[in-house]
């Protein structure tokens, strides 16, 4: 298994099946909670309990015929593995750079989602989003690209002794980038894997999934139990992103956290959780732009709610706003009056 990686139940894709009917089948696996991938010649039957449970013997090769048992074999990674076939590479310059580190500086990694793992990191609790496949290396360019636009946004020289990555926290609601993650950092394979984020909880979308304490106006979704102020905390950050010249492209409630309480205390709203944006993305043909996009966020929330009828009100007439015109500080006026107590 990959170094310094906690075991996760399988869940496992088939790539590439090459099938001749009535005689044998073959193809590649790839257990996308382990990060591992497996070749798989069948001759006969195989049933996933049969294999998926051996987690003491290493291997990565399965084989079965009609006549013998189960066969499991190793073979080197690389021969194995689907190889990702460009790379991308990141030199540091400036004051708008981003660290770099080792990826065996990652420890007790463990699946969270496609391409996504939590980990530690100098006793950090971080999220590392990795290059699996060919198509990842052009999100990943683009969101180191966006963080190093966002830190020249910041007038670091203002904020001497300030942590630029909290600054960029609290002002644009986007979750910083800590370090650009490199195979072997000083070494000859500095080929860029990933980068590493502080953990920002979970996602909107997670927080809403069934649960027996369901109150909110959506049959089957928990209560988000968010608040008017964080909506509008979050109304802020967008409109300051725009202000930056940067465009976050994908505001869903996939890519929005609910970061819980530490140190997220922002001016005028103390003591609250934070909502903050990940994956800045290129901008799919239906999308229109950041504010509409907001403005579905607004009312996805408000289905799933259980406010007054006063709160439900302003984020309605905040989403329509954001919906018809991308007026933020209209937005930010409405959702600010009768502040939450």
């Amino acid at each position: 298994m990959e170094l310094n990686r906690i075991w996760h139940e399988p869940e496992v894709v088939i790539y590439g099946a090459v099938i001749t009917p009535g005689i044998c089948c073959s193809g590649q696996a790839y257990d996308l909670a382990n990060r591992r991938w497996y070749q798989i010649n069948v001759s006969s039957g195989a049933y996933d309990e049969e294999w998926m449970a051996n987690t003491q013997t290493p291997f990565n090769v399965i084989n079965t015929t009609e006549d013998g048992p189960l066969e499991l074999d190793t073979q080197p990674n690389h021969v194995i593995a689907r190889p990702i076939g460009e790379k991308l590479q990141y030199h540091s310059q400036g004051e708008t750079a981003i660290p770099i580190v080792s990826f065996d500086r990652l420890v007790d990694k463990v699946y969270l989602g496609r391409a996504i793992d939590r980990c530690r990191w100098n006793d950090q609790d971080c999220a590392f989003k990795r290059i699996e496949f060919d198509c990842d290396i052009e999100a990943i360019d683009r969101e180191i690209k966006t963080r190093e636009n966002l830190l020249k946004a910041l007038d670091l020289h203002c904020e001497a002794n300030k942590d630029p990555n909290r600054i960029m926290e609290q002002r644009f609601n986007a979750i910083p980038i800590l370090a650009v993650v490199v195979m072997e950092q000083g070494g000859d394979n500095d080929e860029v894997i990933g980068i590493l984020m502080p953990f920002g909880g979970l996602s909107l979308e997670s927080l809403s999934e069934s649960g027996p304490n369901s109150t909110a106006s959506t049959s089957g979704s928990r209560d988000l139990e968010i608040t008017r102020g964080e909506l509008r905390d979050l109304a802020h950050g967008v409109r300051e992103l725009a202000q930056a010249g940067v465009v976050h492209g994908d505001i869903n409630e996939r890519n929005t956290l609910r970061k819980p309480l530490e140190a997220t205390a922002v001016k005028g709203y103390q003591g609250q959780s934070r909502l903050v944006l990940v994956d800045f993305g290129e901008m799919a043909p239906e999308y229109k732009n950041d504010a509409f996009a907001l403005g579905e966020l607004f009312i996805w929330c408000k289905e799933r709610s259980s406010w007054g009828v006063s709160d439900q009100r302003k984020v309605e007439d905040a989403a329509q706003v954001l919906k018809e015109n991308g007026n933020f500080d209209q937005v930010l006026s409405v959702l600010d009056n009768e502040r939450d107590r």
